[in-house]
């Protein structure tokens, strides 16, 4: 009898060894991504009122400020940084280069004429090179632009999107999961009949990582996301960053020189910044701001305690 109770013992304590075990990973998680970057740093420092945020320097990587940072929310276009860093690497891997030209599908002319997307003018039937596509997805954000690079990188959309995912695998972001090559949201439909929406999903810690990477491999992007406007063919294209020189948001204490906006439903506005100042290079990302000037004043704070 003694020993049957001294089994039970032995059960009931491992058991609760257990579940201690599974409380401490399931902190862990929520605390610190795959890349050892944490959910939450001097939050009380910056009252921010976003669903998420983080700011790091660009050099280490060493992160200054976070608040919800590994918590997987909608990213919307600024899905089209890793877009355009795969686009890179193609070119720097030589299986394209910026002269190569592609034609767009009718669906992506057709998505060029949704009014609720940002777009640039294509035309059926006429070539466009990899140099234009890749302005017009950073600088006016333009949906189909994205579109036609992944095509001309990965010859569908649907093995680009396997790449990005073999990108984020390589990276650690486990936070991060893509249904579209733009951002843009999909429909899904399920075997009762209901449509859900879905959108890409990244932690702002995920998107923080991957701006560095853009960074630090291709310094040159910057000449592009500094753009306040630019031309696309006979189009005059402003850019969405409004915190650039020359527009509404513009504040030399901080010269901000890329990076992306992003804006749907589901994600609200969002914004990945990025400043060097006085040689420190700052990157910051903001997600779920309640509108796309409140991303600005909300970036703005941030920089502030950055480099105060």
């Amino acid at each position: 009898m003694r020993h049957a109770k001294k089994k039970s013992r032995k059960k009931y304590l491992w058991l609760i060894s257990l579940v201690i075990a599974a409380i401490c990973f399931f902190v862990w998680k929520n605390n610190f991504n795959s890349n050892r970057m944490p959910s939450n740093y001097h939050a009380d420092q910056v009252d921010l009122n976003v669903k998420a945020a983080v700011a790091i320097n660009a050099k280490d990587g060493s992160t200054i400020y976070a608040k919800n940072a590994n918590q997987s929310l909608p990213i919307a276009s600024m899905t089209k940084l890793l877009t355009v860093y795969l686009t890179l690497q193609a070119i720097k891997e030589k299986k394209i280069s910026w002269d190569t030209t592609v034609t767009p599908t009718q669906e992506i002319v057709d998505l060029g004429s949704n009014p609720d997307y940002a777009s640039v003018p294509l035309r059926l039937g006429q070539k466009y090179t990899v140099r234009e596509l890749y302005d017009a997805a950073l600088i006016k954000s333009a949906n189909n632009a994205a579109r036609l690079l992944a095509i001309a990188v990965s010859g569908s959309k649907t093995n680009f999107l396997n790449q990005m995912r073999q990108q984020a695998r390589k990276w650690k972001l486990n936070n991060a999961k893509f249904v579209t090559v733009d951002g843009l949201p999909e429909k899904k439909t399920n075997f009762l009949g209901m449509t859900t929406t879905v959108e890409n999903k990244m932690s702002a810690n995920d998107m923080a990582i991957v701006a560095r990477k853009l960074i630090t491999n291709y310094p040159e992007i910057l000449n592009t996301t500094k753009l306040a406007r630019a031309y696309f063919q006979n189009t005059l294209m402003t850019n969405s960053n409004k915190m650039l020189n020359g527009l509404s948001y513009y504040d030399s204490t901080f010269p901000v020189d890329g990076l992306k906006t992003g804006t749907t439903d589901g994600a609200g506005s969002c914004f990945t910044c990025t400043v060097n100042k006085n040689g420190k290079r700052v990157i910051t990302v903001i997600l779920g701001a309640e509108n796309d000037n409140e991303r600005f004043v909300e970036t703005k704070k941030l920089l502030s305690y950055c480099f105060n």
